[in-house]
């Protein structure tokens, strides 16, 4: 940190000179960056809480530690999040994804899903949303070469950043800048609101001095979905009104996205896999085409947003017969190099379930050389030696067939929920008990669209699909992938109604007059989209507008 500048601030100093900041976040992750930045930008003082160190530890995750009601389901908390100086920056893939104009219509076959703002409003943050997450610029529609048929387009793409750890691209300025003042192993541990509760008069923040208050005239919540909700859940306890009440909004409609791979897609060229892979462009970033239905044929066969890229068989199935996707699971299999080459909840997704077999993927490692020698060393050139890095790889063959991921949208429903539980953390917090929920509009709704994509992709002679699993069991196998956990969308959803949601279409929560989330929780759908893009958009136009305010 030395040579960044100066060292981060502690409460104490703080809580002697009994300062009221003009705004104050809490949370380091992408979002609370995004605001500090902009902040700085307009000139404006701010305060940074992040209740980890300056590096990731085993030690801090514990806090967030959950109970996971279905663990098949939802990833354990301790890999979804990081509390740490650049929170989950360190562990996220790098992805930006724009939300479609689709996710922002009132559409009759999603229950609970009414944006109370445009997209036309949150588009022209998308730009600055891409440079602060260093994925080149936000040229997130492409034409494609030509024109497609039969509800199928290929103009979405998703872009990537160049550093995914973009903390690492911002630190040393955050640190050196004479208005961003951060605090580490600062942890908020309540909400003290005034006493008719329409306004936060101050932070419990426990430090490693003991426990602190911190005073603020703007507060802006950006500690991730899952722990912003607990925070609000925790002080619901107090004040049982607010947030919409005990059985309202909070903590419901929690979603994320279910994906997986049920079917390979057969290109009837070859060569067509060019345009699917891994593309440089001029900024500076990678992108890729997806396969993706149209609006139109979305709405009318009732079917949720979806998005389709060709990928890699599974790397843990031996089946596949590949040398150099046996190579690539051993390597990712040690524990040691696989932290070291991919996130570990990624990492986890790619070796599959124990037992491994090992000696299978070992024969095809040793039958694979010297043919598949030269693919390794190019992918380990893409992703460790040329700049930027390329975000994944994808092994091509003759043949033109390949895996077939999908990334969809998950319903709102408001079973999905997050609420407190019995146990508290080290801090004296209750810790959440995550109950997220997949239902069968989720699941049918991907047979469904590959169904269409399968004809789509036929009418305009592209190629077609082959599925893994006969028809009648569809169903449990889309289901058995279903789980997420990483992008923690619905809990502090915004709306007009106070009964009904948490946040205004400003991102102020109802009822209070100087408290902000900024948070995929806030979203009311998730599309077919990643949710960091849209976060860190939601947060630069919040910012602008307290920037505006005197």
């Amino acid at each position: 940190m030395g040579q960044a500048g100066r060292r981060p601030i502690v409460i104490e100093q703080l809580s002697l000179q009994d300062r009221i900041w003009d705004i104050c976040v809490v949370g380091t992750g992408p979002v609370g960056l995004a605001l500090a930045l902009e902040f700085e930008q307009s000139g404006r003082e701010v305060l940074l809480l992040e209740s980890g160190g300056s590096a990731v530890g085993p030690a801090s995750a514990e806090a967030s530690r959950a109970e996971i009601v279905d663990p098949d389901r939802h990833a354990a908390m301790e890999l979804a999040v990081v509390r740490a100086f650049g929170g989950t920056s360190w562990t996220w893939g790098g992805r930006c994804v724009a939300f479609d104009d689709i996710d922002w219509m009132d559409r009759a076959f999603v229950a609970d899903a009414h944006w109370p703002v445009k997209h036309r409003e949150i588009r022209p943050f998308y730009k600055r949303a891409s440079e602060v997450l260093l994925c080149g610029n936000d040229a997130f529609t492409l034409p494609y070469k030509r024109r497609l048929t039969d509800g199928l387009t290929l103009d979405s793409v998703e872009r990537w950043s160049s550093e995914p750890k973009v903390i690492l691209q911002h630190r040393a300025r955050i640190l050196a800048s004479e208005r961003i003042r951060l605090a580490l192993n600062s942890t908020v541990t309540g909400l003290n609101l005034s006493a008719d509760g329409s306004r936060v008069e101050g932070l419990s923040v426990a430090t490693v001095h003991g426990a602190r208050t911190v005073k603020a005239r703007r507060i802006v919540l950006a500690m991730g979905g899952v722990e912003t909700t607990r925070l609000l859940l925790y002080a619901q306890r107090r004040w049982p009104r607010h947030f919409g009440g005990v059985d309202g909004p909070l903590g419901r409609y929690y979603m994320g996205h279910i994906s997986g791979k049920i079917a390979s897609i057969q290109l009837n060229d070859p060569r067509a896999i060019d345009d699917l892979d891994f593309k440089l462009d001029a900024s500076g970033a990678y992108h890729r085409r997806r396969f993706m239905l149209t609006a139109e044929a979305q709405i009318e066969h009732c079917v949720l947003n979806t998005a389709f890229w060709p990928d890699n068989p599974p790397f843990y199935d031996p089946s596949h017969g590949s040398g150099v996707l046996s190579a690539v699971f051993l390597a990712l299999a040690f524990g040691p190099t696989g932290r070291f080459l991919l996130p570990e909840a990624i990492r986890l997704v790619h070796t599959g379930p124990r037992p491994y077999r090992l000696a299978a993927h070992l024969r095809n490692a040793v039958l694979g050389l010297p043919r598949g020698a030269g693919d390794i060393l190019g992918i380990l050139a893409g992703r460790f030696v040329g700049k930027p890095r390329k975000p994944g790889f994808l092994v091509h063959n003759r043949g033109g067939k390949y895996a077939l991921h999908y990334h969809a949208e998950q319903v709102p429903q408001p079973q999905s929920r997050i609420t407190l539980g019995s146990h508290q953390d080290s801090f004296g917090v209750p810790r959440a008990v995550i109950d997220l929920r997949f239902n069968g509009q989720d699941v049918q709704s991907v047979i469904d669209s590959h169904a269409l994509l399968d004809h789509a992709l036929r009418a305009n002679g592209i190629g077609r699909l082959e599925y893994w699993h006969p028809a009648q069991q569809m169903p449990e196998r889309v289901y058995a992938q279903a789980s997420d956990g990483f992008h923690q969308v619905g809990t502090t959803r915004m709306g007009d109604d106070p009964a009904h949601s948490v946040v205004d279409a400003d991102l102020k929560v109802h009822g209070v007059e100087n408290l902000f989330v900024a948070s995929s929780s806030v979203f009311p759908t998730t599309g077919q989209a990643n949710s960091t893009l849209l976060a860190v958009a939601f947060a630069l136009r919040l910012a602008g507008h307290l920037c505006a305010e005197p």
